[in-house]
């Protein structure tokens, strides 16, 4: 909300400039004599106590005046000021300690088989194995062998989740 006008615009005297409302400067000395004397505490019947308290009025008045002229000039209506400028940023923060390491993630799903190869030539006739050491499929147990080809020699046969395959 703005401040509104003053209400009274016309003081109880002058005290600057040459306007007929001005009082001269002896009758505002012996004003501020009567004020300053006390006069309106010890004798207030008096016209001198009057005198003291015209003189009074007159200074809050002047009190009254100053308020409004730095309210409208320099508050303003009360709204909001422009924002001030930002600061500057400040210093960034130590890096803190690199966490453990978390567990391995599972293995991902197997994925789809390719397109069958040609046929090769026919290979040269194996040698004869001895006899009864030769396995037959029917006798052949998969359950112990290595899941990985580490530690293989070439030829080795090893699991690849439920494939057999040579190393």
């Amino acid at each position: 909300m703005a401040l509104a006008n003053r209400k009274v615009k016309r003081r109880v005297f002058e005290t600057e400039g040459t306007g007929r409302d001005r009082a001269p400067d002896e009758r505002i000395t012996k004003l501020s004599a009567s004020f300053a004397s006390n006069v309106h505490i010890d004798a207030p019947e008096t016209p001198d106590a009057v005198e003291g308290l015209i003189y009074v009025i007159q200074q809050l008045e002047e009190d009254v005046k100053e308020l409004h002229r730095y309210l409208s000039n320099e508050v303003g209506d009360g709204a909001q000021g422009a924002t001030g400028a930002t600061g500057a940023t400040g210093a960034a923060g130590a890096q803190g300690a690199t966490g453990a390491a978390g567990p391995t993630g599972a293995t991902g799903a197997r994925g789809a088989t390719g397109a069958a190869g040609s046929d090769g030539s026919d290979g040269a006739d194996g040698a004869d194995g001895a006899d009864g050491s030769t396995p037959t499929i029917t006798s052949l147990n998969g359950s112990s062998l290595p899941t990985s080809t580490r530690g293989l020699s070439s030829g080795q046969l090893w699991n690849d989740r439920g494939t057999v395959k040579i190393a």
